[in-house]
């Protein structure tokens, strides 16, 4: 595929242009962690295992869902296809995506990425209808990731959350493929024995603020390492 070539939508440019579903998560096809927003825990977690990845250059904690065990793995997209119930809204939207116009700017526009082998003007959903105005496939799109971007605004509020409470540690995942033990680095879960320890009024804040039944489906959810584990095992 070409470099992304990202350009602002605009309704004249654009005016033809349809969104082919065909090979819908190419763009995520090797990709073995996806960002996550609080809001997501519940039913992501319910199929995939959520954890933290530290970023280094702010040194705050991003939530992810693992989808392979090594780099450039991605044992959920089989012949182009994803195979599992929920798709993470964060891959939902591509090649539609929100750009900064202006480092530094709180505004976002939305783009296209006009390198996508999606992108074309004769096969699949329209952008526009032909008199200009916006379809609901479009108006669909837009609401999504205005709301991803609220969403991603209180999810960095309960990552931080987290690390201010020390509840978040480094943790070398071991899991045994074919008989052989094989470690994962980088992985940051929160610490069962520290949340259990927190104070009366510490707890209650974080029920108050939403946050016990995120921090719960996390914990849950990391028995979905396993099923990974199973699909790395599977002959070929």
């Amino acid at each position: 595929m070409e470099q992304n070539k990202v350009v602002a939508l605009n309704k004249e440019q654009h005016a033809k242009t349809k969104i082919s579903n065909v090979n819908a998560f190419s763009h995520v096809a090797n990709q073995h962690m996806l960002p996550v927003v609080v809001q997501e825990f519940v039913v992501a977690g319910a199929e995939f295992p959520v954890v933290f990845v530290k970023d280094g250059q702010n040194d705050s904690y991003q939530p992810v869902v693992l989808l392979g065990l090594a780099a450039n793995q991605n044992l959920v997209i089989d012949d182009g296809k994803w195979q599992a119930l929920y798709v993470p809204r964060v891959a939902r939207n591509y090649p539609l995506v929100l750009v900064q116009p202006e480092p530094k700017s709180d505004r976002l526009v939305i783009a296209l990425d006009e390198a996508s082998e999606r992108v074309n003007e004769t096969d699949g959903v329209s952008l526009f209808k032909e008199d200009g105005s916006e379809t609901d496939y479009l108006a669909d799109r837009k609401k999504q990731m205005g709301e991803y971007v609220e969403f991603s605004r209180m999810t960095r509020g309960f990552s931080e959350k987290l690390k201010s409470l020390d509840l978040i540690k480094e943790q070398v995942l071991t899991i045994t493929i074919d008989g052989e033990p094989r470690n994962i680095n980088g992985i940051h879960m929160i610490d069962e024995k520290k949340l259990n320890e927190l104070g009366d009024d510490v707890f209650l804040e974080l029920r108050k603020l939403g946050f016990l039944t995120a921090i719960y489906a996390h914990l849950m959810s990391l028995q979905h390492t396993q099923k990974l584990v199973q699909k790395l095992a599977k002959p070929v």
